[in-house]
């Protein structure tokens, strides 16, 4: 088990990562893809972020779950 508040901090952290994850793709997820090409790219930017975010949200649920 680790320090409450050092959880606490941790997944603070991780959520701000999950922010700046977002932020950094905003443009491209709102900007309508111009041709095939731009399409493939935001479906590759959109199965990146998710990965990112599963795998910080991973990383929250076992913070969690050792200090529950």
């Amino acid at each position: 088990m680790i320090d409450e508040d050092l959880a606490r901090r941790t997944v603070a952290l991780l959520g701000t990562a999950a922010a700046m994850l977002i932020e950094d793709a905003h443009d491209q997820l709102v900007t309508r893809p111009l041709d095939a090409l731009e399409a493939a790219a935001l479906g590759a930017t959109l199965s990146r972020l998710g990965d990112d975010l599963s795998a910080l949200a991973s990383a929250v649920r076992v913070l969690t779950r050792r200090n529950a």
